[in-house]
């Protein structure tokens, strides 16, 4: 079954809306945990569409995740009514997830002692916390699914999407990629040689609601996954395993494959942008056919095809 992508949200670097998936990411400096700079594209947390979430009961201890999430979701679900919602499901992508509390809660134990690590912060360090908040509060009450990995988690929710529309769990699905900053994070991105590969790490959230596709050729579909590699020198060899997949003489879009200099790279954030990219492509008519290559940082590659 193919998706069709019938809605979106955003929070980006570059502000809030589906305006600022297809802006420039703006990049600034951030402190690793020794205090030294490297380039981050961080949201702007004072942005009032996010502090208006800050009046929700349940919101007051979340994680910024949380509010990037909520808030775009919020536009991708904007038009629905209360019925309509009792029929959607949501699916969120994480790389490293919800961070900050994580720390937070680690921290104290690790400075402080166990009997001093606060059980007001560890529920928050749960990778399906912030979603849970996320549906309780715009009251989703379809199927709810959190899954955890690199860019190519992206097109495993994507798949999961299309099981649960052709298995009839649900009228529509919100799939969304969302990550957020914390300083430990620059710490394991320079542990595993990212940063010297010229990674600029991105926070934000990317919500794209689809529906089946009313004709089997159009929409997003096939997704291929699952082509692994041992090392990241091989991983161009994976993809072209994988684009042979599908039909030759289909223009492939431009990601930012194995080069991380090309941009700030928002893991899952930047996976969703690139579906919404290329579907404004199809949409402008730029495009009629597509293949979306996800290229994972860690062990496999994927792709999907997008017709108009």
């Amino acid at each position: 079954m193919n998706l069709s992508l019938v809605s979106a949200g955003a929070v980006t670097p570059a502000g809030i809306g589906t305006d600022t998936i297809t802006a420039s990411w703006p990049v600034s400096q951030a402190q690793d945990t020794q205090g030294r700079l490297i380039s981050a594209a961080l949201v702007k947390t004072e942005d009032p569409s996010l502090l208006r979430w800050q009046k929700e009961p349940r919101l007051r201890r979340a994680s910024p995740i949380t509010y990037y999430m909520i808030e775009a979701v919020a536009q991708a679900v904007e038009k629905l009514s209360a019925e309509e919602k009792k029929r959607t499901g949501i699916i969120a992508t994480f790389f490293l997830g919800c961070l900050v509390y994580s720390v937070r809660f680690y921290r104290q134990i690790t400075d402080e002692g166990r009997r001093f690590a606060s059980p007001v912060l560890f529920p928050e360090t749960v990778f399906n916390s912030p979603l849970s908040h996320v549906v309780a509060t715009l009251g989703l009450h379809g199927p709810v699914y959190s899954q955890i990995g690199d860019r190519t988690c992206w097109a495993s929710a994507l798949r999961t999407a299309q099981s649960w529309l052709a298995l009839g769990t649900c009228d529509r699905v919100v799939v969304l990629g969302a990550e957020e900053f914390e300083p430990l994070e620059v710490d394991a991105l320079r542990a595993g040689g990212l940063l010297r590969r010229g990674l600029v790490p991105a926070e934000g959230c990317v919500a794209l609601m689809f529906e089946a596709s009313s004709t089997p050729d159009s929409g997003l579909g096939p997704i291929m996954d699952g082509f692994s590699f041992t090392h990241h020198r091989d991983a161009a060899h994976a993809m072209q395993r994988c684009l042979a997949s599908f039909p030759a003489g289909i223009p492939v879009f431009d990601t930012n494959g194995d080069d991380l200099s090309k941009g700030p790279d928002g893991f899952t954030v930047s996976a969703a942008a690139d579906t919404y990219r290329a579907g404004q492509m199809i949409r402008k008519g730029t495009a009629h056919d597509l293949l979306v290559p996800v290229r994972g940082l860690t062990r496999q590659v994927a792709a999907y095809r997008l017709r108009g």
